[in-house]
């Protein structure tokens, strides 16, 4: 009998709570230099095309084949992300599909996947 009378004052606690509308207001103070860094880092980052040349979930293999790649192709930069329960090794910044398949041909055969996969990617190196 307690209980249902607990439950029946918590129904009209939340019946009452509910038909009363609440208007609140929030006003965030910045700096303005915020802005022009997260449009800086926007701008850094397009659409292209990396390619995989690694997955496991031992990450010791995903860095034996990231050293592999590093000594062949030492300008081309590496990336490693975790996609449970694997680590992922993608290699490159590539603006084209023409320009990633240039590089599979190269490396076919030296690593046990070669997919190309598109991403958000850097933008390319000069050197």
């Amino acid at each position: 009998m307690i209980l249902k009378l607990k439950n029946l004052l918590v129904l009209l606690i939340f019946f009452i709570v509910g038909k009363t509308t609440l208007n609140a207001q929030a006003i965030i103070i910045k700096d303005d230099r915020i802005d022009s860094l997260i449009e800086d880092k926007v701008k850094t980052k397009l659409v292209g095309f990396r390619i995989q040349i690694c997955f496991d979930s031992d990450k010791n293999i995903v860095n034996a084949a990231r050293t592999k790649f590093s000594n062949l192709y030492p300008k081309i930069d590496t990336y490693m992300n975790f996609e449970a329960p694997n680590f992922n090794l993608l290699v490159g910044d590539f603006r084209t599909r023409i320009e990633a398949e240039k590089l599979l041909e190269k490396i076919l055969g030296e690593f046990t996947i070669t997919i190309i996969r598109k991403e958000y990617i850097h933008l390319p190196r000069v050197d």
